[in-house]
C-alpha cells in the first residue's frame, strides 16, 4: 500500500504489515511507556522504506527526530484509515 507521509514523499507499506500481531505488541508496549519498543515498531510498520523515510526526516531536519518518527507512524495510519478491513 502506498502511503502519503509529506505532499512530496511517499512510500511502500506491506499490505501484510497491519496484520502484523508484532506490530500491535511493540505498540501497545510503547504506549504504556516502553519506549524501547519503537525500534520494533519502526521496523516491522516501515520495513524496507525505513531508510528513505530516515533520509527524509534528516532532509527537513538535520537528523532523525524522534518526533519526526512518531509523527510519521501516526500519519501512516491516518493514510492507512479505511484502505484495511
Amino acid at each position: 500500500m502506498k502511503v502519503r507521509l509529506d505532499e512530496d514523499f511517499e512510500i511502500e507499506i506491506d499490505d501484510k504489515t497491519l496484520d502484523n500481531y508484532e506490530l500491535v505488541e511493540a505498540l501497545a508496549a510503547v504506549d504504556k511507556g516502553k519506549t524501547g519498543k519503537l525500534t520494533d515498531a519502526v521496523d516491522i510498520l516501515f520495513g524496507d522504506a525505513k531508510p528513505a523515510l530516515f533520509e527524509h526526516i534528516k532532509e527537513k531536519k538535520g537528523y532523525v527526530s524522534t518526533e519526526e518518527v512518531k509523527n510519521s507512524i501516526l500519519q501512516t495510519f491516518e493514510s492507512l484509515k479505511g484502505k484495511k478491513s
